[in-house]
Order: structure tokens, then sequence, then C-alpha cells
């Protein structure tokens, strides 16, 4: 079999694999079940098994890589469809992406001051909490690493959605509004898959916290770089 059909096929068996696992998460909406890091890890015990390489894959794999684009902008239309819900919380919205941007990048400064990291990861790193198009291109032109970036990004939405949830019932926050705000500003894409299932309006508040961020992050880091 050429590489290009074990591609296709490999692509095609991760649309089912993911659909499957996502039925599974319905049914137990178990942190650890979700269908980005099930489907993850069984892709990964398939390629290694099989002897795919991550080349091979990425043949078929880049029809959905390409399909991230159009899939952020899509958000744009659960937006507009609950704009005046949008209008009447941008208060707590600035709010949470300021608090969630000074925390992401206060806290990559200090733990890289503290360790002696290069300047070159630490403008890996900062993107981390942006959405990975936006994040891949910050860091390149920040003279960062992308590929690092993009891996520090899915660290940053795995932890987000794992723990995310945990983390604000310690911390007595019960409103699914703040909760979505969070998860979107933090977690990006995958902070949104979660608040998804929360309701169409902390999906909204979600989408616009994560799309701030990133217009913020892209307008902020380069002049926090310059004078650090």
């Amino acid at each position: 079999m050429t590489s290009f059909l074990i591609g296709v096929l490999m692509v095609c068996l991760t649309v089912v694999i993911f659909f499957w696992m996502r039925r599974i998460y319905l049914k137990k909406p178990n942190p650890f079940l979700l269908p980005v890091i099930t489907t993850t890890f069984i892709l990964f015990v398939l390629l290694v098994a099989s002897g795919t390489s991550y080349e091979t894959y990425m043949i078929g794999g880049a029809w959905l890589n390409e399909l991230m684009g159009p899939a952020i902008v899509a958000l744009a239309y659960p937006l507009y469809i609950k704009r005046h819900v949008v209008i009447k919380f941008s208060v707590m919205i600035s709010a949470g992406v300021a608090s969630g941007l000074m925390i992401g990048f206060g806290s990559i400064f200090a733990l890289s001051t503290l360790s002696g990291v290069e300047q070159v990861f630490v403008a890996s790193m900062l993107p981390k909490s942006i959405t990975a198009p936006v994040a891949v291109e910050l860091s390149a032109a920040l003279n960062g690493i992308p590929p690092l970036t993009a891996v520090f990004v899915l660290i940053a939405g795995l932890t987000g959605i794992l723990f995310g949830p945990t983390v604000m019932k310690w911390s007595r926050i019960n409103s699914l509004n703040s909760k979505s705000i969070a998860l979107g500003a933090a977690s990006h894409a995958m902070g949104i898959s979660k608040a998804a299932e929360y309701g169409d309006v902390p999906l909204s508040m979600s989408s616009i916290a994560m799309i701030v961020s990133a217009i913020s992050a892209s307008i902020l880091l380069p002049i926090v770089l310059f004078f650090v």
C-alpha cells in the first residue's frame, strides 16, 4: 500500500475514532474521556503498532489541519447569534481576558527568569494560551520556535479542560459565564469545546474570550518582549 493510501486511510480512521470516542464521552462525561485525549492516544498506539511515520500520517492529516482555520472562523456564527449577550457581559469578558493574559504572561516570565530559560524559548512559550493558528504565526514573528509553540498550545488546552473545571470548583466559581470565559481565555479552542457542553450562551462567551485574547496578545506580546 502506498504512503498516499495509508495517509488517506489514517485520516478517515481519525474521524471515525473521534466520533466513537465522542459518543462514549457523552454517555460518561469524564474529563479523561474527552474525545481529543482518547482519540490522540488511540491514534498514537495505532501509528506505533503499524510502524506508520508521522510524515505518512500527515499526507492525509494535512487535510484536517487545513480545516482548523475555517473552523475557528466559523465560531463567529454563535457570536453573531448571541451578540446581545456578548454586549451585555462585555465588562465581564474584558476583565476575564485581561486577568487571563496577565496571569499567563506573568507565570511564563517568572518561571523563565527563575530557570534561566533562553529568550527563544520564552517567545515560544508565551503564546501558549492562544488559538493555534494565531499562536504559531505569533511565535514566528517573535523569533520563537513555531513547532514548539504548537506543543505548548496543546498542553495548555489539555491541562485547561482536564483540570480547569476542578480548580474553578475548588475556587467556588459557580457562574457558567465565568467558567466559559476562563476556558476560552486559557485553553483556546479546546476550552470552547468544553464550554459548549454548558450551552449556547457559554459557547459564545468562551468564543469571544478566545478571540479577544488572541487579538490582545498579538498586540501586547511584541511590545512586552521589546522591553524585556
